[in-house]
């Protein structure tokens, strides 16, 4: 396991000395402002000032790739290109003051992982960061997410957006290899059931329900609770520590035809814009009002998740053809309109029907 060597305030300080010129007072005086502004303490005020001045302490970190990382590690630097970037939220820290979150997926040639910004660091970063940019995350907190490894940027972590000099950056596949990855796109009108990874682009016209479930960890089937062991039980996996599962059942129109799709887990969670833990807050809040737990996910869906109706999306996965609804489609992943991709793919048609259209007249 990597651990960074930390430095000592000392050597940091030594470090500001040379590569800045200033005089020992004046770096105090600067670090005692740090700690007044941050409320935080000496050493990682050292550390901040050495990253506002530009001050590389980077070397220290050791240059990996998202399939190395271990939970717990540190001083760690990984280099990941944006693959989603998800509307900041707020939340209620423990004194009861408001603070801001903001979720970025970001992937190499190994793997995923989510890049989650907090607070100040979220006014920093958020904006100059865009979907398909590379960033360099220097000293993040590495932690088990819900769904895999996240990198938790703190006021020790340093991003960098757009690195021009690791060489790691050439080994990331572009952007549109990764998300239409074996899938091709269709219109709803043209499916007939069975079709594997295929791409829907189409408005939300409906949202049917919206609930939440304690799911097995490994295969995300539902789990039950044992009063007496106090524990919860996979049939497939025994006892194991459950994960909450979001689905959303909606309806999706691309004007040849419409269709309902289900989604699961975190990207059911993201379209929906909030944490599991809220949805079943609120949907245990309705069942001790008396809803069944069937009435509850419909009155989730039509009172609190109708914000998500008009929104156009591309959405991908299996096509089923289920006894009770008729065609549906599994979704694994969506996207919100990505218009670029849009008209690069329209263009790529027109070629194609043009190339062909050469060919008929020859």
């Amino acid at each position: 396991m990597s651990s960074m060597a930390v430095l000592t305030k000392e050597a940091i300080l030594e470090l500001i000395r040379s590569r800045t010129g200033m005089s020992e007072r004046e770096i105090n005086l600067r670090i005692k402002e740090i700690m007044k502004r941050e409320g935080i303490g000496e050493h990682a005020a050292a550390l901040l000032l050495a990253e506002e001045l530009g001050i590389n302490l980077e070397g220290e970190e050791e240059a990996l790739h998202i399939a190395d990382l271990v939970p717990g590690m540190s001083g760690v630097n990984i280099v990941g290109r944006v693959l989603r970037k998800y509307p900041p939220r707020e939340y209620t820290k423990r004194d009861g003051s408001r603070g801001v979150v903001a979720n970025l997926i970001i992937y190499d040639a190994t793997g995923k992982a989510r890049l989650v910004l907090w607070d100040s660091q979220v006014g920093k970063y958020y904006n100059e960061i865009n979907v398909g940019d590379v960033v360099k995350v220097i000293n993040p907190s590495v932690r088990e997410g819900r769904n895999g490894i996240e990198l938790h940027v703190n006021f020790r972590s340093r991003v960098i957006i757009n690195p021009s000099d690791d060489p790691r950056v050439e080994e990331i596949p572009p952007l549109e290899e990764v998300r239409s990855y074996n899938y091709r796109r269709v219109k709803i009108a043209e499916l007939e059931g069975g079709e594997r990874f295929v791409e829907l682009r189409g408005t939300i016209a409906r949202v049917y329900r919206v609930t939440v479930y304690n799911a097995c960890p490994q295969c995300r089937r539902k789990v039950d609770y044992d009063p007496a062991t106090d524990s919860w039980t996979c049939i497939e996996h025994g006892e194991v520590e459950p994960v909450k599962m979001t689905v959303l059942d909606f309806g999706l129109d691309d004007g040849s035809g419409y269709i309902r799709i289900t989604l699961f887990g975190d990207e059911a969670a993201d379209l929906l814009g909030e944490d599991p833990e809220v949805i079943e807050e609120m949907q245990k809040e309705l069942i001790e009002a008396g809803a069944t737990p069937k009435e509850a996910a419909r009155k989730l869906a039509e009172e609190k998740f109708y914000t998500i109706l008009g929104r156009e999306i591309v959405v991908r996965g299996n096509v089923i053809d289920d006894k009770f609804f008729g065609l549906m489609l599994k979704a694994f992943t969506w996207d919100d309109l990505d218009f670029k991709r849009e008209i690069a793919m329209e263009r790529a048609q027109l070629r194609e029907a043009l190339k062909m259209l050469e060919g008929s007249e020859r």
